[in-house]
């Protein structure tokens, strides 16, 4: 097939970062990163997206199939995973939540879903079902930001949209933001004015409380996740063929891509300085607090994407993700003990 017809395919075929490659193998082993996870399930009828929580018994997981209510959201409350009821609706890309009775996920057909009181529900985002949010974020729960765009012709392309949290979803409208290009995901360090928005195309946006500045990081490519910490760096990772990864400097965005690694979709960085960034082929790079990257590939899980990664306050780290091209093969795995419980109906 020839690469440009490759990646048009895989665009349509998953609309997010990379595409499933399980002819390939993952990269070979560096020092290796410095944590064993273990699978916890590696074979969903559904593949898994986005994993947040709030606290080391309250960790949230979402994802879907291709089915037209084929969301998923799964608990973890301290020792079983669990399906939770929500309303019928696609499947769901991302979650945040400001603390364990204040959490929102989204996804395909512009979808917002709420938590508040223990119950999932919809929160209308004004948009149409060529729609798909990619991300979401807030500095808390009155301060919410989501992201996103559209694959589909005539789809909308630099969505941001923002909510008191009072359920009102209003679209932002920025002469910086692209027309042209998908937005996927949105994050800041605490206490700064609004958030770091990554996309397609290289395009970093940065909210100063009034307006957005475009930054690009000079590579016209897409950037799928950012992230960081107060006393870490902030990461944007990325790449549609060959993995990407940016680090915030004061005047711009520096390149500390890693030689091999395959197209990355998930970073997290923790308070300790050390971050994690997960991709395609199973794929763990661990920068440690001095800058240091290390690779390794997660048992079990070679020939699926792994798309996102998260850390508890008890240090216990989390990544899913699954065949995101059929959104098949789930995967959940973490180095939390006593393993968690899986349990479905």
């Amino acid at each position: 097939m020839l690469p440009r017809m490759r990646l048009a395919l895989c665009l349509l075929l998953i609309a997010a970062a990379a595409c499933d490659d399980t002819d390939d193998e993952a990269p070979a082993p560096d020092a290796g990163v410095p944590l064993t996870l273990s699978v916890v399930a590696g074979d969903l009828d559904a593949a898994l997206f986005g994993v947040w929580g709030a606290a080391p018994d309250a960790v949230w997981v979402v994802g879907g199939t291709s089915a037209p209510d084929g969301g998923l959201v799964l608990r973890y409350d301290g020792q079983t995973l669990r399906p939770e009821t929500t309303p019928p609706g696609p499947r769901l890309w991302w979650a945040w939540g400001a603390d364990a009775d204040h959490v929102w996920a989204v996804g395909e057909q512009g979808r917002i879903l709420a938590r508040r009181d223990g119950a999932w529900v919809d929160e209308p985002s004004g948009l149409d079902e060529k729609a798909v949010l990619w991300g979401v974020w807030g500095s808390g729960p009155t301060d919410l930001w989501a992201v996103g765009g559209s694959i589909r012709p005539g789809g909308p392309k630099g969505v941001v949209l923002r909510s008191t949290g009072d359920g009102v979803w209003t679209r932002v409208d920025d002469p910086a933001l692209p027309a042209d290009l998908s937005l996927y995901k949105a994050w800041a360090a605490p206490g700064a004015p609004g958030p770091i928005i990554v996309g397609e195309g290289g395009v970093t946006l940065r909210w100063d409380g009034a307006a957005f500045t475009r930054q690009d990081v000079g590579v016209l490519d897409l950037l799928f996740t950012v992230h960081g910490a107060p006393g870490g760096p902030t990461l944007a990772v990325g790449g549609l063929t060959s993995g990407l990864i940016f680090r915030r400097a004061d005047d711009g965005w520096v390149d500390e891509s890693v030689t091999g690694a395959p197209p990355l979709n998930g970073v997290f960085v923790g308070d300790d300085g050390a971050a994690l960034v997960v991709g395609a082929r199973g794929v763990l790079l661990h920068r440690s607090a001095a800058g240091d990257w290390a690779r390794a590939a997660l048992d079990g899980a070679r020939g699926r994407t792994l798309h996102a990664a998260w850390r508890d306050a008890a240090g216990a780290t989390w990544t899913v993700g699954g065949d995101l091209t059929a959104s098949v093969d789930g995967l959940i795995a973490t180095d939390r003990a006593p393993l968690p419980r899986l349990e479905l109906p």
